[in-house]
């Protein structure tokens, strides 16, 4: 649409067409401000949770049908102390376990406190009992250093989780874990409290976790 339109008249003079304005306030609407919903908050972190619960074969469920896994934890090895026919075939066996095994695992290393108490209620029973002075010092002494492990030291330990759509797979898979890590890399099935543990942990980074004997 031309700005100005000019058509002819009589007598030779040209008279501008009434113009029709670029901008018309009229026709401007002025757009609604939508407002942004709130993003509920939820209550607890159960609600937030990935995991739904234990079920009764020891398999963490993970909420929304993502399905199971399980945690196991991996006995380590000191390699520099191995001779190099034992340690070439143990890294030939966990090289051939990772080309074999293709399903998804995750192996986490955790620092967790050295548990000292059960060895502390035993000579704590012993002080109890004992008179003599000279063994009361040197249990006395065996104490403070069961304490200061506990409080100062830490383990690191090493779990694979194991993940499959269903409990039936999951336990097929794990077969598979066993017999082909058992060679390499003991493995040891824990009990639900140290799973738990684990869990906790896993979120938890910063936090100082109690460890609890995890083998059954």
């Amino acid at each position: 649409m031309a700005i100005f339109e000019e058509k002819s008249k009589k007598n030779g003079s040209f008279i501008p067409e009434k113009q029709t304005p670029i901008f018309d306030e009229k026709s401007m609407h002025k757009e609604k401000v939508k407002k942004e919903k709130k993003v509920r908050v939820k209550p607890s972190f159960a609600d937030m949770s990935p995991y739904v619960d234990i079920t009764a074969n020891g398999y963490i469920e993970l909420r929304d049908e993502d399905g199971y896994f399980e945690i196991v934890q991996l006995t380590s090895k000191d390699i520099y102390s191995q001779n190099s026919d034992d340690r070439e075939k143990d890294i030939f066996l966990l090289a051939y376990f990772f080309q074999w095994y293709l399903y998804d695992i995750k192996i986490i290393p955790l620092n967790f406190p050295v548990d000292t108490s059960s060895q502390q209620r035993h000579l704590l029973k012993k002080l109890e009992k004992e008179t003599r002075e000279a063994y009361r010092y040197f249990l006395q002494q065996k104490l403070d250093e069961l304490i200061f492990i506990e409080t100062e030291r830490t383990n690191r330990e090493y779990y694979m989780l194991v993940y499959a759509d269903d409990e039936f797979t999951l336990q097929t898979r794990l077969n598979h874990v066993y017999r082909l890590l058992q060679p390499v890399l003991p493995v040891v099935h824990l009990n639900d409290q140290k799973k738990i543990n684990i869990v906790y942990k896993i979120n938890n980074l910063n936090s100082k976790n109690k460890s609890a004997k995890g083998a059954n």
